[in-house]
């Protein structure tokens, strides 16, 4: 197992940079999608349930939740086509409920380290997006038109602006009406451009409802791109900030499928930039 990476990284030049988490907060209560099982959390001990010398105590808390809950990275067990996986591995021998996915598991995922891009599709479109909204091709080659494109080893961060439902759970997981995302259209467009990575700000990515999931299949299956879903996107948005240093890494899950991340995005800082 992996334990160190070489790879071509535009690292930021030193100096002043404004830093922006891209992940949602873990609590209980926030929106799953039904395939996945919830996240929980709970104190184990409490402060004072233990008092040690001098007056001493600490808590510590158990915490449950599935490989695609919250922010998280799909890896490339996640979805298979016709029984198999990218690059053509017959998933059924590779498989195990004790073992998970031997082959393309998550923890065989490189650190991202990457010059990001955010497309914003509300802003480019000029007004907020609807169930029925779907980011094709056409949307992305106006966008980089005005904008440096996406090349080879790039993350790609797409906004719906849907994270503004976050706090409620049934609208954000599109239930009975589905939920705006990326086309097959679009995902062919990133592709294209040899993309690592790309991600949105909704639980599927993909424009919901899609039963056969033919956006996963493409980035996943097809082209060994992953993706990331139920990011915040907001804070680079609404500063502007489109490219970027992007970084993120999975949790070490032997044979997961996915897993929880947080996602930084690295922008240089403005003049009047202080702590926020």
């Amino acid at each position: 197992m992996s334990t160190s990476w070489t790879m071509d990284v535009p690292w930021p030049a030193a100096g002043q940079m404004r830093v922006y988490d891209l992940a949602q907060p873990l609590h209980t209560g926030i929106p799953h999608h039904p395939n996945h099982p919830p996240y929980a959390f709970t104190l184990t001990k409490r402060h004072g349930d233990v008092v040690y010398e001098g007056e001493v105590s600490s808590a510590a808390e158990l915490i449950t939740t599935g490989g695609h809950v919250g922010t998280h990275v799909d890896g490339l067990a996640h979805v298979s086509c016709g029984g198999r996986l990218h690059g053509g591995v017959d998933v059924a021998d590779h498989q195990s409920y004790g073992e998970g996915v031997r082959v393309h598991g998550i923890h065989e995922i490189a650190p991202f380290a990457a010059g990001g891009h955010l497309v914003d599709v509300p802003g480019l479109l000029g007004r907020a997006l609807t169930p029925d909204d779907g980011v094709t091709a056409g949307m992305l080659e106006d966008w980089f038109a005005e904008h440096p494109a996406p090349g080879p080893g790039s993350v790609v961060c797409v906004r719906t602006g849907w994270d503004a439902y976050w706090s409620e759970p049934a609208r954000f997981l599109g239930v009975g009406s589905g939920a705006p995302g990326v086309e097959l259209s679009g995902a062919r467009w990133l592709t294209e451009r040899g993309i690592l990575a790309t991600g949105a700000d909704t639980v599927a990515y993909e424009r919901t409802p899609s039963p056969s999931l033919p956006v996963h299949v493409h980035l996943l299956v097809d082209s060994g791109v992953f993706i990331m879903e139920a990011m915040n996107l907001a804070g680079l948005a609404s500063s502007r900030s489109y490219e970027f240093f992007f970084t993120a890494t999975p949790l070490k899950i032997r044979g997961g499928t996915g897993s929880p991340i947080r996602p930084l995005a690295f922008v240089p800082a403005g003049p009047g930039d202080g702590p926020r």
